[in-house]
């Protein structure tokens, strides 16, 4: 594979990644909010800055993503108990509920759709959909954890929720 095509990949996979959260209790919830709404439920507050070293996304988005969730009331800011110059931004307790019901979406199945879609033979989409989804969540681990400055296991996948949720 060469960089160009890692290039569209990456494309391709956000379009997928479009398709798969997107809701249709809400369709005009931009992209980068239902993005930042599924990181801030795996912490107890997060800061601004903390988001855009998770998301990637420049700050300048963030920040305004963070405002407009604040005014439409899904996200609370809170002062960090740890240091009071810093604010913590975590969602309402409704919010929580929202996410693990969308998180649910797995992303075997929108691989497992675009396949069928592609024509590839039914009898192989569920196995090569696992394999790319295994793969994939490899590849999330190992640059999540790289854009965090840290190593080994200690990334928690976004799906995490979910499964907290499912155990209660």
């Amino acid at each position: 594979m060469k960089t160009s095509e890692l290039y569209l990949l990456g494309r391709h996979l956000t379009e997928l990644a479009r398709r798969g959260m997107a809701d249709a209790a809400d369709p005009d919830t931009p992209e980068v909010d239902a993005v930042i709404i599924s990181v801030l439920v795996e912490a107890r507050g997060m800061s601004i800055s903390d988001v855009t070293r998770r998301t990637g996304f420049a700050q300048s988005h963030v920040s305004t993503s963070v405002a407009r969730m604040r005014e439409k009331g899904y996200l609370l800011a809170e002062v960090d108990p740890a240091d009071r110059r810093r604010t913590l931004i975590r969602p309402i307790d409704a919010v929580y509920a929202a996410v693990a019901h969308r998180q649910q979406r797995d992303v075997e199945q929108v691989l497992a759709a675009t396949l069928a879609e592609a024509g590839v033979d039914p009898e192989v989409v569920p196995e090569t959909a696992a394999r790319l989804a295994a793969a994939a969540d490899e590849l999330y681990t190992l640059l999540t954890a790289r854009a965090l400055g840290q190593h080994g296991d200690g990334v928690l996948p976004l799906h995490s929720l979910t499964e907290r949720w499912e155990k209660s």
